[in-house]
């Protein structure tokens, strides 16, 4: 193999974050004593351009940054030494671009660096911040969270529903930012859930007391032990509620869903939101229907065979939409 090829090689690995230790080393050397850097130009574009095409969470110009990195790699060609750094400098940015937007969802914020961690359809996921705090991720949800709270507050990013076990700290309050939903909180369990900005969203405090704000609507509230508040298509204050056995909040994860005198068109968002599909209800009263069950450990079309029997209705699969009539 040619020395081109060797670098070519090297490069590879090293963006791909797969070299070796004595690889790596091999590659700094190549770098320190290239005279011809264009050997490296190849690679570099390649994976410049598959950087461009990641979808990532805010807009950059990459075709006026890669214009000025080479504008400036230009003026830089003048002197050996310099252009090395230069060349050195391209690497770091190129592999910090593939770091921060590649599949293993670890972006980097005002030198912030950021995790961000999934549960799957119809599972649920612990994860442990660096404080101590416990979060448990009910199906298809997403928690962003910085990899150290070095910052003055704790904070968090939440799409979906979770439990929050939140490690005491009076001097370093935790914030849950849900969609719309702003949950302040220094020390206690709670749910949260927030699938959707279209959909209602919901706090429930099962220990201690939070402050939940609507950054929409700007409606307040605070909650202690068993109280409720979720956000309500054309209202602008909170719907409170106040459950008898706030457990029950969290029967998730058991993989259990309880649904007391629940109307079908909230019974069908839960379904969805666990399953990861959309359920869909025809008809002016059907939605409107209340049904009292347990369902625990069983199948969505198990759960749908219930809830169908108990409605007098019946459902229908297409295009993984399942719509329910009445018979």
């Amino acid at each position: 193999m040619n020395q081109q090829q060797r670098k070519s090689d090297l490069l590879e690995k090293y963006m791909n974050n797969t070299c070796t230790r004595q690889e790596f080393e091999e590659f700094m050397e190549l770098i320190k004593t290239s005279t011809d850097f264009e050997e490296f130009d190849g690679p570099m574009k390649k994976y410049w351009e598959d950087s461009r095409q990641e979808d990532i969470p805010h807009t950059v110009d990459w075709n006026r940054m890669y214009s000025n990195i080479k504008l400036r790699l230009w003026a830089l060609k003048k002197t050996k030494v310099l252009f090395k750094f230069a060349a050195i400098i391209v690497l770091v940015i190129s592999a910090c671009t593939l770091i921060i937007y590649n599949y293993n969802n670890v972006t980097s914020v005002d030198h912030i660096v950021y995790l961000t961690q999934h549960s799957g359809v119809a599972k649920t996921k612990v994860v442990v911040l660096s404080d101590g705090t416990r979060v448990t991720l009910n199906a298809n949800s997403d928690l962003r969270y910085p990899q150290n709270f070095n910052a003055k507050t704790r904070e968090v990013y939440l799409k979906g529903e979770a439990y929050f076990e939140v490690i005491h700290n009076v001097n370093k309050p935790f914030i849950i930012h849900s969609g719309r939903l702003k949950t302040h909180v220094l020390g206690t369990t709670f749910t949260v859930s927030a699938y959707s900005q279209v959909k209602p969203m919901n706090v429930t405090v099962l220990t201690g007391k939070v402050a939940v704000k609507d950054e929409l609507t700007h409606a307040q509230a605070i909650l202690t032990r068993g109280q409720s508040a979720s956000t309500k298509d054309g209202k602008t204050t909170f719907e409170l509620t106040t459950l008898a056995n706030p457990e029950d909040a969290i029967a998730w994860m058991d993989d259990k869903m309880i649904f007391e005198n629940s109307d079908l068109e909230s019974v069908a968002l839960k379904l969805s939101n666990k399953y990861g599909v959309d359920i869909k209800i025809t008809g002016n009263k059907l939605p409107q229907q209340h049904i009292t069950a347990i369902f625990q450990g069983q199948t969505l079309p198990g759960i749908l065979k219930a809830i169908t029997k108990l409605t007098h209705s019946s459902y229908t699969v297409r295009d993984n939409t399942y719509i329910l009539t009445n018979n």
